[in-house]
């Protein structure tokens, strides 16, 4: 063996072999990705597109029911004589009805007795609080309670068993 040609320093490795098959292996990853992509129709197995286009079509056909329901006549019970009118002609109805009253009146009875206590109900109206009675101090002291015989109290238990 020669020692001249034999060279015991470290070899220069060439980077651009791993970098360009780095880079094949990339481009054919998002080749076969782009393929399989083209490949199907997304949205005909896309279970969420299929039910958003159910939900539509249930939403339009109760809009649909409800526009009917407020925009025209019909009979509610007929054997009743119950009759459905369009909103806007309820409305120019019960407008005409409370225009026709001399003044307005409440729903309910009012007590003037009554004051009016702090707290709010959910509806934004303060609820009538009854008034209670005013504080009288009694001039002779409470009874002394009675004092318990002993022999009626039951013994405690001496220890307390502890529990594995």
């Amino acid at each position: 063996m020669n020692p001249a040609t034999h060279n015991t320093g470290p070899r220069e490795k060439s980077i651009w072999p791993m970098f360009t098959g780095t880079f094949l292996l990339f481009a054919l990853f998002a080749g076969f990705v782009f393929w399989m992509l083209r490949s199907g129709d997304v949205a005909s197995f896309d279970e969420e597109a299929i039910r958003a286009t159910e939900r539509y079509d249930i939403l339009a056909k109760v809009q649909e029911e409800n526009r009917n329901l407020t925009s025209g006549y019909g009979w509610v019970d007929q054997a009743k004589g119950t009759v459905r009118i369009p909103l806007d002609r309820a409305l120019e109805m019960a407008v005409v009805k409370l225009s026709a009253q001399s003044e307005p009146r409440p729903a309910n009875p009012i007590d003037p007795n009554l004051p009016l206590g702090s707290a709010v109900k959910p509806g934004g109206f303060a609820a009538a609080q009854p008034t209670p009675p005013p504080f009288k101090a009694s001039a002779t002291e409470p009874p002394a309670a009675e004092p318990v015989p002993l022999s009626s109290v039951p013994a405690a238990p001496a220890a307390i068993p502890s529990t594995p």
